[in-house]
């Protein structure tokens, strides 16, 4: 009975929160950090919108290029991506890398550690360069552009240093050592005892200790969660599906400046909506299903609010008053 009581001193709810909620934070910022191609290829399409063949060509190649960035990336941090691309000429073979570029990876790092993921951005912004002395596009697109293309840089470098500092270590361990030990004494401080010699603080259980089941479910289950979320970009089943976001991606990005800009918007005409004078209110028809539901306004949370109507003689002034009456009439 006095393991029991030493139960009591372990304060695990504590930290066990405060280790899962650390993790669970890590672990959404880790997704949060995974850029997205759009953005940057939609502005590239402003930035370039000609549709001659060294216009296409610059547009394909800074895609190819992006995505050969993230390729870079991805596996060097995930175990997916890593197995997808375990040498650096299966990129070749993907199309993603030509055989002098890689020849050109190879030897930058070589002599320059940690380089080799940013070298394409870097002939990303040569290409642009060469637009910028061929065609002179506007100087804010140009500026938004490069905006953008430090945003996608600096993504790839939090990822990098998401991988390279974890949580300590001692924090984990801590946590695994209360969690433990907190079941370790209830082994033994839950025991059945002879009712019969009536000691203090005990209730008799006699067919199964429901609660301390209970509590070993949940404390145990709340702790590994916070392990099976440290390490985001592996191969569970609860880890970023990052295979799929990059074939997502890939396909996004030549969709964009190969397809979507060489295709020209239909001639503007008059719509359903077309209107001259503003004098109808424009609204969209419901379907069959949809009518089932009524439209509702959405309305304060005091159910006793009323609009004033004509009363409204002061505008948002009254209606505040009104709404600061009806609150304290609740209270």
């Amino acid at each position: 009975m006095e393991f029991d009581q030493y139960t009591k001193l372990i304060p695990l709810t504590f930290l066990l929160g405060f280790y899962v909620s650390n993790v669970v934070i890590r672990w959404w910022r880790q997704f949060e950090c995974i850029p997205w191609p759009e953005d940057l290829l939609l502005l590239l399409c402003t930035l370039m919108p000609g549709k001659d063949i060294k216009s296409q060509q610059r547009r394909h190649t800074i895609a190819r290029y992006t995505n050969l960035t993230a390729a870079l990336v991805y596996r060097e941090i995930s175990s997916t991506i890593r197995r997808r691309f375990p040498s650096l000429s299966d990129l070749v073979e993907s199309g993603l890398l030509t055989d002098t570029e890689l020849k050109l990876l190879n030897e930058t790092s070589r002599d320059i550690k940690n380089v080799r993921w940013m070298i394409p951005l870097h002939w990303v912004q040569q290409i642009v360069m060469d637009e910028l002395n061929d065609n002179a596009p506007p100087q804010a697109i140009v500026n938004q552009f490069m905006q953008e293309l430090r945003a996608y840089r600096t993504a790839f470098r939090k990822l990098f240093c998401y991988d390279w500092v974890c949580v300590p270590l001692v924090y984990t361990q801590v946590a695994a050592l209360a969690t433990y030990t907190y079941f370790g004494f209830c082994l033994i401080g839950r025991q059945y005892l002879d009712p019969s010699k009536k000691y203090r603080n005990h209730e008799v259980d006699l067919i199964i200790p429901i609660f301390t089941i209970v509590q070993f479910l949940f404390f145990v289950g709340w702790f590994k969660v916070g392990q099976d979320l440290m390490r985001p970009f592996g191969m569970d089943d609860d880890d970023f599906e990052l295979d799929y976001i990059f074939e997502r991606n890939v396909g996004i990005s030549f969709a964009i400046v190969d397809r979507l800009q060489m295709n020209d918007y239909e001639p503007l005409q008059k719509d359903k909506f077309w209107v001259t004078d503003g004098s109808v209110i424009i609204s969209v028809p419901r379907t069959g299903l949809s009518n089932q539901h009524k439209h509702r306004k959405p309305t304060r949370h005091i159910p006793s609010y009323k609009a004033l109507g004509d009363r409204d003689m002061e505008g948002r002034k009254t209606r505040c008053n009104m709404w600061k009456k009806k609150w304290h009439e609740h209270e």
